[in-house]
């Protein structure tokens, strides 16, 4: 969990330390803090109810008024006001989650400072602004008073990276595009096409079913946002798989089985074709097609995408 202070914003507070034990406070001052805890308690429930009183004596005014809505809108900024400046001002920013997402980012996307009535925060509109940040999925905000915010942040998990045109962007399993990074292969595969960020997260759970073919996917190109062409161990020289519209799992566990009985990836393989359920067209670098014997019978000539 990391604090954050909005006196010190951007900059993020100190991790709180484990103070060194101390030798027992006599019987007399142990009396005097419980007893100093309890009239701040006391005081901090005091100005709440004043608050709330406050507030409910606004409503039955602005009701009489000839101008109720000014009326509410300026009483209401003096009731909180005068609340902060007795104590209830956000001074402590607790965020808890948080990997990727910095702690000036929460800070400028709840937009408090060190005077902001703690009362006065609009807990869904703040919602709504934190996760609204690139990494973050879901937020809960909850006050903690008389001066604490508690933020918890789930972030999202990058899965692929989606190259377009212009840009290259990471995607979490949903195809929410997440933040700009430049397209080098990695640990996580390249997708592009129509529809690869929309269809990644069924791609990648069929990869997983198969890890020893799967766990090799450097890059996947959706075809007609109809089925993908996966390329093994590298992108520019790596053997290119094309998988059919529908059964692409039954596609890649026969692949995985031939590999093991024929260690047919360890050849000079360029491009294995697997679009139809009862045959695989098995192409060399060098542009001859390899015998049919071991890998049932191989039409003449390619099929298109």
């Amino acid at each position: 969990m990391r604090q954050l202070t909005p006196e010190a914003a951007p900059a993020l507070a100190a991790e709180r330390r484990t103070p060194a034990k101390r030798p027992a406070a006599k019987r007399s001052g142990s009396r005097l803090s419980r007893r100093a805890l309890m009239w701040k308690k006391r005081a901090t429930i005091a100005g709440i109810a004043a608050a709330a009183s406050a507030l409910v004596a606004l409503v039955v005014i602005g009701i009489a008024s000839e101008r109720p809505a000014q009326v509410w809108r300026e009483a209401r900024a003096d009731v909180l006001d005068w609340s902060a400046r007795n104590g209830l001002a956000v001074s402590d920013i607790q965020a808890v989650g948080r990997r990727n997402t910095t702690g000036q980012d929460i800070l400028a996307a709840l937009g408090v400072s060190a005077r902001t009535p703690i009362l006065g925060l609009d807990l869904v509109d703040a919602k709504r602004r934190v996760e609204s940040l690139p990494w973050v999925a879901s937020a809960e905000i909850e006050r903690r008073l008389p001066h604490a915010l508690r933020v918890v942040i789930t972030e999202r998990v990058p899965v692929a990276i989606l190259q377009t045109t212009d840009r290259s962007m990471l995607i979490d399993a949903k195809g929410v595009q997440i933040v700009p990074v430049a397209a080098q292969p990695g640990s996580l595969p390249i997708v592009t096409g129509r529809g690869a960020a929309e269809n990644v997260a069924d791609l990648l759970d069929t990869l997983a079913r198969h890890p020893d073919v799967g766990g090799r996917v450097k890059a996947a190109v959706r075809v007609g946002d109809r089925r993908w062409d996966i390329k093994l161990d590298s992108i520019e020289k790596g053997v290119e798989v094309r998988l059919p519209e529908v059964g692409g799992d039954a596609a890649l566990g026969r692949l995985a089985e031939l590999d093991r009985k024929y260690r047919l990836l360890e050849r000079d393989v360029a491009l294995i074709d697997l679009r139809l359920p009862d045959r695989m067209v098995v192409r060399l670098a060098d542009g001859k097609t390899l015998p049919p014997p071991n890998f049932g019978q191989t039409p003449k000539g390619g099929h298109s995408a």
